[in-house]
């Protein structure tokens, strides 16, 4: 119908500037991306992207969002893994948008976009662990501790180790996590909540 071809036009174009959006992003930072270029290879004119995205912000909030849908519609099952592969599962995941985790952090303070991207990201992944630890046997309030824990030390690797080792970070983050995942462990005083 002559009616929705528009609107499927549309969506087909929005979906190639935002591939084009995302590779230009993960290989070249948010600082070196400008919208010319993203409207280039999406082949659009340079003011025509704006029509689609108002902002290089909004480009990027549109790039992790879908980055975090596809996770998590790819996430490995927890009947069939352990939580450690889990784990690194999502770890892997934040290693291919790691060049973008500090202008993530900047530009949340800027765009709405962005810091509600952010926060979705957060409270999945927050959610996530606090399932996790909530199964081990922690309380909620511990469970919520211990989730905001693992994400200060994952946050802070992604922040400030860019030529991180992967597997040192597994190791170090897979600690943490058994570490916490111990005080769920019954001991003499009971747990705080």
């Amino acid at each position: 119908m002559p009616a929705t071809r528009p609107h499927l036009d549309r969506d087909t174009k929005r979906n190639e500037i935002l591939d084009a959006g995302e590779e230009l992003l993960l290989r070249d930072g948010y600082e070196a991306t400008a919208m010319a270029a993203i409207a280039r290879r999406g082949g659009v004119a340079n003011a025509a992207v704006y029509w689609y995205f108002p902002s290089k912000d909004d480009v990027l909030a549109a790039v992790l969002k879908r980055r975090q849908e596809r996770a998590l519609a790819t996430a490995p099952d927890a009947a069939t893994t352990s939580l450690d592969e889990r784990v690194i599962a999502l770890l892997e995941q934040l290693d291919e948008v790691a060049n973008l985790t500090a202008a993530v952090h900047e530009r949340a303070s800027h765009s709405a976009a962005v810091a509600e991207v952010h926060r979705g990201f957060h409270a999945a992944a927050e959610g996530f662990l606090q399932t996790e630890f909530r199964a081990a046997g922690l309380r909620a309030g511990d469970a919520r501790r211990a989730a905001a824990a693992v994400m200060a030390v994952v946050e802070g690797i992604h922040l400030h180790e860019r030529e991180r080792d992967p597997a040192a970070r597994n190791e170090l983050v897979l600690w943490t996590l058994h570490r916490l995942l111990a005080a769920a462990a019954p001991k003499d005083s009971p747990a705080r909540s």
